[in-house]
């Protein structure tokens, strides 16, 4: 179990290099996961930790708030998801 910040964000660095290696891996990574711990709550709550410490070195790098850079991101999401249909 990831029991503080620097097992969690590293457990979310194993999932991410998981998911940026190709499907095979990530599917394999996710079944040996589940199967080591009855479920994949622990593999979400990295991938969120990680995902914190990347926006707040987004944010300490760019100037901009926490909230804009989600904005941002969310604003980029929305083109995308217009432009597909």
């Amino acid at each position: 179990m990831a029991t503080n910040d620097y097992d969690r964000v590293r457990l979310g660095i194993e999932a991410m290099t998981a998911y940026i290696s190709g499907n095979n891996l990530m599917t394999k990574y996710m079944m040996e996961r589940a199967e080591s711990d009855g479920n994949l709550d622990q593999v979400a709550d990295g991938a969120t930790a990680l995902c914190a410490l990347l926006l707040r070195q987004m944010a300490g790098m760019t100037g901009k708030s926490e909230q804009e850079i989600l904005q941002e991101i969310a604003r980029g999401l929305n083109r995308t998801e217009q432009q597909e249909h």
